[in-house]
């Protein structure tokens, strides 16, 4: 039974590193997103994109990144896939925020702006 368990523990180990891409030696570092700074002019969308670094020097897109956004105002707004949109209305205004991608416990973040008519 003592065999089996470590034989068991092993192969769970194998699987968790081959998940998480930690059996090459290589890790995600950081993560830039793009574009950074991002102008919108309402009505506008604008798919966000998450570039992964790693430590073998190697970049990757990251699609499965998840994404939060930051902002008082409610014209501009960007989902959980990371597409932002641009909807200011009534006149010249302008707002801003902070979009980040998050994976494998790492962020990145750009700033976004949002501007309506006249601005």
């Amino acid at each position: 039974m003592k065999n089996f368990s470590s034989a068991a523990l092993a192969a769970l180990l194998v699987f968790v590193m081959a998940s998480f891409g930690c059996g090459n030696g290589s890790h995600l570092v950081s993560i830039a997103v793009s574009p950074n700074p991002a102008e919108l002019n309402a009505p506008q969308i604008l798919q966000f994109q998450a570039i992964g670094s790693y430590s073998d020097g190697t970049t990757t897109a990251l699609p499965s990144a998840t994404w939060t956004f930051s902002s008082l105002s409610p014209a501009v707004t960007v989902d959980s896939k990371g597409l932002a949109n641009c909807q200011v209305s009534g006149g010249p205004a302008s707002t801003a925020g902070t979009v980040t991608a998050f994976f494998a416990g790492v962020s990145g973040s750009a700033v976004i702006s949002c501007s309506g008519p006249g601005v």
